[in-house]
Parts: structure tokens; sequence; C-alpha cells
């Protein structure tokens, strides 16, 4: 059978029809042959570039360990496939997808290399703005939530111990977008994105959502993450023109430091978030580096305990105060002191929804109630101030050579009556023993409070220096028979062990009269008494 060969004007025709580029060089790199395609892409006419060397389109983009590479598998008699980034001939640039293959002769020497492309420039930039939208904050250009974490995450992996992750918050930014709307507050989150940039030339830069910001940045240590956190917060101090006025825009920061604060992304950011709230409670214009005393708190909580440092250091905390009855008297001699902190024209007790178990808070608590109880005598001296400390103040040497020099200004300690809750006393009674012994010396009567809510027996409290007995008010909530006959025991043996007896939480009209059938000593609560800003 014969075979007739193709006349090459029809194997151009074909050439020339395909979509892809195709350039044929002799062994030594001369170029023989382009189709149609090709010069539509390079903008080169085919008798421009018969005889010359591809080079003429070399772009200067890829490194020469690039083409040695190349060559060096073409040498070997294989294909090469790769990207190429080249220049036409009007200086613009384009990537194209290329295959060079090399046409051997008989004896296996390579005659011809043969390369067909294809432009894949568009298809190529399409690819990276779809990543570019699913890693970026379309808004700042930041990495955005997922992308931030993954790439934290990676670099915790690869870069090891000794970096730093901040949490930022942008203070008032909810006044700025309402009074500019949301086009100029958008402008705003631009104008600090490209900030925070410029101040951390080095690290990961994320935006989290809404106004909140985060960086990922080497740091051994936490006053040098501190010092490169606060460039950070510098960045964010920007005057913003309302139309009204102008307002200070600043940011609130929170750092949790890697490996100490935590091993992974959730750990870490976490935490910085607890330091970051610290930083917005406390209106505090520092970084705020992550302390072990914050785990298991709350955002809302650590408000409230600024709320509270504040109160006592701007007048806006109060003392109160409810009546105890002393039974079958008239009148009160003895009155509870209770804290308060002001809310707009009234006043609310802020300890129910504070974490009491928290040193600083109970520290700042005993001591302004000390401190009052000087002027208190000096203003009604007719009155017995009953007071709760706190296990804190109970156990620390500074609380209590407070209180003693507080008693050589002039305080009566006859005229005070420390309480310890029950709960407490029973946890920490090792601890805190000593400390109400100290008070017993220096004069003070003691009294244990909630008695009945925890498990502590009457043969627990030999162990303690106490004068009153006060009974949980929940005890009041027995079955009327049951109740009277638990709390009857209970005063009977309190008795018997010389205490005073104080029944809490009498609402009702028959829970006085019950008081007064069991021969109680002292009663309280809101049927008798509701606390008020003057003793009663």
């Amino acid at each position: 059978m014969t075979h007739t060969l193709l006349p090459p004007y029809v194997l151009q025709a074909v050439l020339d029809q395909l979509a892809e580029s195709v350039l044929i060089t002799d062994a030594e790199g001369r170029i023989l042959y382009v189709n149609a395609a090709f010069e539509a892409l390079t903008g080169y006419g085919r008798e421009e570039v018969l005889g010359k060397n591809p080079r003429i389109l070399k772009s200067g983009r890829h490194p020469q360990e690039f083409y040695e590479r190349f060559w060096a598998q073409l040498l070997e008699g294989r294909a090469f496939r790769g990207y190429f980034v080249n220049r036409r001939k009007d200086g613009s640039l384009y990537t194209e997808e290329k295959v060079v293959t090399p046409i051997r002769d008989a004896s296996g020497r390579t005659q011809y290399l043969v390369a067909t492309s294809r432009d894949v420039t568009e298809e190529l930039a399409l690819r990276e703005r779809l990543q570019e939208l699913a890693t970026l904050d379309p808004l700042t250009g930041l990495l955005n939530r997922r992308a931030f974490e993954e790439a934290v995450e990676r670099a915790i992996q690869s870069t090891g111990q000794g970096h730093a992750l901040a949490y930022l918050d942008l203070d008032r930014f909810k006044a700025v977008n309402d009074a500019l709307g949301h086009l100029d507050g958008d402008r705003v989150l631009r104008e600090v994105a490209q900030r925070l940039r410029r101040a951390l030339p080095q690290g990961l830069l994320g935006r989290l959502g809404g106004d909140e910001f985060a960086a990922w940045f080497p740091a051994h240590n936490p006053l040098e993450a501190q010092a490169k956190a606060r460039a950070l917060l510098e960045a964010c101090a920007l005057e913003v023109d309302l139309g009204t006025g102008r307002v200070r825009l600043e940011a609130s920061l929170g750092i949790a430091l890697y490996p100490s604060h935590g091993m992974h992304y959730g750990e870490l950011v976490r935490r910085a978030d607890l330091a970051m709230y610290r930083a917005k409670a406390g209106r505090l214009r520092e970084p705020v580096v992550f302390t072990p005393d914050l785990e298991g708190l709350t955002p809302q909580a650590l408000i409230l305990e600024a709320e509270f440092h504040r109160a006592l250091a701007t007048g806006q905390a109060a003392l109160f105060f409810q009546g105890l009855k002393r039974v079958g008297e008239e009148g009160f001699r003895d009155v509870e002191v209770l804290f308060r902190l002001r809310k707009g024209e009234t006043y609310v007790n802020p300890l129910p929804r504070m974490d009491l178990s928290r040193r600083a808070v109970n520290e700042a608590l005993d001591r302004f109630v000390v401190r009052q109880l000087r002027e208190l005598q000096t203003r009604y001296p007719h009155l017995t101030f009953w007071v709760n400390l706190t296990p804190w103040g109970l156990g620390d040497k500074g609380f209590l050579d407070l209180v003693e020099r507080e008693v050589q200004a002039g305080l009566d300690p006859q005229r005070v009556v420390l309480e310890v809750s029950e709960a407490l006393a029973l946890a920490q009674i090792g601890r805190i023993a000593p400390g109400l012994w100290k008070l017993k010396s220096m004069g003070f009567r003691l009294a244990l409070d909630d008695f009945g809510a925890g498990q502590t027996s009457l043969a627990h409290l030999s162990r303690l220096p106490l004068d009153y007995l006060k009974l949980d008010p929940h005890l009041l909530a027995f079955p009327r028979d049951r109740k009277e006959t638990v709390l009857r025991h209970i005063v009977d043996m309190a008795h018997e062990m010389g205490l005073e007896v104080v029944l809490e939480g009498l609402e009702r009209e028959e829970d006085w009269e019950l008081a007064q059938t069991l021969g109680v000593d002292l009663a309280q609560g809101f049927f008798l008494h509701r606390p008020e800003e003057k003793p009663a």
C-alpha cells in the first residue's frame, strides 16, 4: 500500500488554523517556522523572526536556573512543560503555557524543537483574583478571618517559638459609622488597614470582621510584644471629621504570646481577646498582655470589673445601710454596710454579677469599706457597723496592717462586727484563721455569715474566734414544722457555744414572729428594714 505525502502548503494551512501558537527551531535554536497564532500572540510577523533566536521574546522575569533546567531536560530528549512570562513586540508581558518537544533523527540526535503554547494571562489573573476573594477581606485587602487563622496555624508549624498574636478593636467606631454613613465608615476602615500595614512591615495582618483586626508578629517576650503592638495602636489613632465636629478614633489591644499562652490559634485568639477587653474595659491606651487571672472571665465580667474600679476612683461608689433589729428593742443600733454603684440616677448592687473570687476585686472592696468606718463612727456614734470581708483581705498582711492603722488613728473596733461567709471560711479556713484571730486581738467582733448554706458543722466553729452566727435566709424556706425544729436546734447549740444568733432574710410578719419565738438575738430583712443611703 502506498502513501501520498501531504504537500507542504496543506501542512501550512493546518498549522495556521490551530488556536495554539506553534514555533519550530533547529537544534541551535534558530527559528524555522511560526504559525499565524504565534504572530497574533507576540505581535511579530513571520518574516521578522525567521532565523532569529526565541530569546527575542525573553522578559527577564525568569531566573537563570529556570533556563538551565529547561535546556537540561531538552538535551536529555524529554519534553519540557511549564509557564513562560514573555514580552510581546510592543513591550507588554503575557504568560503562556508551553510544551517544548525535541524531534530527533534516526541516530538519536535532536534536529528540531517544536514549541506549542497557549496564552493563559487572563486565566491566571482570574485564578489569582478568585484566590484573593477566598483569602482577602474585600474592603481592606487584609487577610480575612479564615485565611488569617490558617496563616497563623501554618506559621506556628514553621516558625517555632517567639511570636505574639494581637487582637485589636476600634473604640467608638459604631458612633463614627452611624454619623458618617457606611460608605465613609468603610473609608475609615481602609485607612486604618493602610496604617496597620505601615506599622507592621513584618508579620501577618487580618480583618476578623467589623472593626476588629488581628496581627501575628515575632516577639520573644511581653515587653517586645508590647513595643511592637504600641505601633499598631498609634496607627489607629486618627481624627475623623463627623461634620458636626471632629472625633478621635482610637483602639483597644490585647496580646497573647506563643507558646506560653497557647499552642494553637484558637487558644491564642481567645486569650488575646480577653486581654483586649481588659484594655477596653479599663479605657487603657496601652497594649495589655494576657495574664492567667483573666482565664474563665467573660468580656461582660471584665467590663463590670472595670466599672467597679472606676467607680471607686471617681466617687461613683456608695455605701448603703440595712438595720439589724435586736429582739426586744425598739429601733436599730446595728446596721450592715452594703456596697453600691451609681447607675444614672440610681444605685445598684454589682456584687451578684461580679466574680468575687478575683483578688483585685476583693482587695479593693475590703479597703474601700474599711477606710469609711472612722468617718461613719464619727457621724453616727450610736451605731455598730457590720461589714462583710473577703478571704483575700483576711489572709493578706497588707490589709490587716491597714485595719491596724485605722484602729491606731481612732477607729473603735468594739463598734464594728466583721463578717465572713460560711462557704469562704470553710474553703480557706487554714489561711484565714490567723487573720481572724489577729482582728479579734485588736478588739473587733466577728460573725460567720450565711450559716446553713454549706456543710459546716457547729464543731468547725470552735476553730474560729466568732461572736455571732448569721443564719442563711434559705433556712426560712423549709416547711413550717420542719423549719422551726431545725432553726431551734441551731439557735440552742449556738447559744451553748456562747454565740449570738442573727436570723437573716425576714420578708413577712410570720418570719418576724418566728424569730421572736426561737429566741434569736438579732433579725434582719426587708420586712424590718430595707437598705437606705443613710443609717436607720
